[in-house]
């Protein structure tokens, strides 16, 4: 079907069912770009042209519109009036046009329909539109999708301005992607395919799917909760579809006159790409080899952890270029870049995205955090104690101490692993508690420990107890205040205590110290003592009389290992073989 002005009759054979098997067999042989198109003297006519593409955000689904414009003969991009019409003949955006005359090889090309989302494979809420402009003179296949989309604009204006088509489409290509952080001489945008592998067809899958969040183009302008914010985005009968294409056209006019994509819309993108780079920071650690080897053991894994890892790395290139940083390593551990270009971070008062104009990044050895400065100076003030040493006279070993006082309570710590007959400081929970080898397997029963238990500790100290433990993270306000600043991929942390907790060995192994509950029978423990009245009162005897057995038997059981993950810990039941020992002044 043809639409215009009836002045010059073209010839036009519209894609059929017929027409859909030839695309088949161009698509499937991955031969989908025939060329470049390169100025000529002068602009020539085509005919007897086939044109075929696909339609991409994710892929058009089928029966989406599909308008191709011809242009004038003059060469300046100017629509005839006559356009023609056809629909994407599957799911995966195929489209083509057979057998056409025109009085100009360049085109202006729109499709626009319902898209499948890159990230779960459904159907979009909304239908999008997106333009390309091409020369069809030496090539059979343009694709249409974000970044002709994006470009379409500018190389208009520019061959306005009286530069040649192919040069006014380079440039367009390379501001569009330099805007992303991208530095690369890629085809022109209409021969990317978000399915194929190259470098630049990854770089327009990451840019597709980086968009595709319903936060950057329907920002939550609502009061409320945090519940009231994910409600409204688990909801689709609130959306408003006409701000998704306001979203993408906004693209391409901020591109149009200058090549420049404004503040005020990377800030959205690079808040985006901010908090994926941090989220899958483990991906930086993730190589060639051990993407290989996971597929090994688990066949097809290779392939999404390879796109995940495209997709971290797009992420960390447009959040750098757009700050102005260089990348986080291990080398850059502590310092600090200040920054003046907007981005957007959530409030957590009312839960909403605000601009932030100015501030500080810290770098933890992998990924930029945003801090205040305050903060960034708090890191090496020191938190008020008494630094001394300590002799241990069975052996003449001495030992740094920490001395502070907490809630009318003096505390003096070992500021030093216990190191007595075992160079490695290392200790069996029995040896370190000196009870019987037994209680490693068996329940320990009331009265084998006292709430200040020496084990192997010098006479006047004891090894520490679980509220002493608490006393102590209180105190500093986390036990990330007590590890050693070489302890460096858990974030920014000094020794500010003069703790030195160490990393361990193996980083995927705690840093483990032997340890007991100070109170660990039931009549001794206010909330157990509630929970068993309460049994009890409501007639459940027999389950209160084995509740304090249970608690009897296994109680003291339940804590028996502190475990230390860096910046966070836990308590654990199992008493382990080898861990370390601190010792505290009685």
């Amino acid at each position: 079907m043809v639409i215009g002005n009836g002045m010059k009759k073209a010839k036009w054979i519209l894609p059929t069912l017929v027409l859909g098997a030839m695309l088949c067999a161009c698509f499937e042989s991955g031969k989908d770009v025939a060329g470049t198109s390169e100025e000529s003297e002068g602009v020539i006519a085509l005919e007897g042209k086939m044109i075929s593409g696909v339609a991409q955000k994710g892929p058009l689904v089928k029966g989406s519109s599909v308008v191709l414009r011809e242009t004038s003969a003059d060469g300046k991009l100017e629509p005839t009036g006559r356009k023609f019409e056809t629909t994407t003949i599957d799911d995966k955006g195929r489209f083509g046009i057979d057998s056409v005359e025109l009085e100009s090889p360049y085109v202006l090309l729109s499709a626009e329909g319902y898209y499948t989302h890159e990230y779960d494979g459904e159907r979009s809420e909304c239908p999008m539109r997106l333009d390309a402009v091409t020369s069809l003179e030496n090539r059979k296949v343009s694709n249409i999708n974000l970044l002709t989309h994006f470009e379409y604009k500018r190389v208009l204006n520019l061959v306005k301005s009286g530069k040649a088509f192919a040069e006014a489409k380079k440039q367009a290509a390379t501001e569009v992607l330099g805007a992303f952080g991208v530095k690369m001489e890629v085809p022109t945008a209409e021969d990317l395919n978000i399915f194929k592998s190259s470098e630049a067809d990854r770089t327009l899958y990451n840019i597709s799917k980086l968009i595709d969040s319903r936060s950057l183009w329907d920002p939550w302008d609502g009061e409320g909760s945090e519940y009231d914010r994910w409600a409204y985005y688990d909801s689709k009968d609130n959306i408003d579809c006409s701000r998704l294409q306001n979203f993408i056209d906004g693209f391409a006019d901020d591109f149009a006159d200058d090549g420049i994509l404004s503040d005020a819309i990377m800030q959205w993108l690079v808040a985006e790409a901010y908090g994926d780079a941090k989220e899958f920071y483990h991906l930086e650690y993730i190589d060639e080899s051990g993407m290989r080897e996971k597929d090994a053991v688990d066949p097809g894994s290779y392939g999404s952890l390879s796109a995940m890892k495209k997709e971290y790395e797009f992420s960390v290139l447009l959040f750098l270029n757009y700050m102005g940083l260089e990348k986080c390593t291990e080398s850059l551990w502590g310092e600090y870049r200040d920054f003046h270009r907007p981005i957007l971070v959530m409030d957590d008062t009312d839960y909403r995205m605000v601009v932030k104009d100015s501030g500080y990044f810290l770098c933890n050895g992998v990924y930029w955090e945003m801090n205040t400065k305050g903060y960034i100076d708090s890191l090496k003030m020191k938190i008020d104690h008494e630094s001394g040493t300590m002799t241990d006279p069975r052996d003449g070993k001495t030992y740094k101490t920490v001395s502070f006082e907490y809630e009318g309570k003096r505390y003096e710590w070992m500021a030093e692993d216990l190191k007595y007959k075992a160079a490695s400081g290392l200790y069996s929970w029995t040896t370190a508690l000196q009870i019987d080898q037994k209680y490693m397997k068996k329940a320990v029963e009331e009265g084998v420990l006292d709430s200040i238990h020496q084990g192997i500790c010098p006479d006047g100290w004891h090894v520490f107890n679980d509220l002493e433990w608490k006393a102590l993270i209180d105190y500093v306000g986390g036990v990330y205040n007590l590890i050693d600043e070489t302890w460096k991929d858990v974030g920014v942390y000094y020794n500010r205590f003069d703790f030195n907790l160490k990393e361990p060995k193996d980083e995927k192994d705690p840093l483990s110290y032997h340890t007991y509950p100070a109170v660990f029978s039931a009549e001794n423990d206010e909330e157990e003592i509630e929970i068993w009245t309460q049994l009890y009162n409501e007639g459940h005897q027999e389950d209160a009389r084995k509740m304090v057995e249970y608690l009897r038997e296994y109680g003291i059981h339940g804590l028996s290992t502190l475990n230390i993950w860096g910046v966070d810990y836990s308590m654990s039941k199992d008493p382990l073989s080898e861990a370390f020992v601190r010792c505290v002044k009685n």
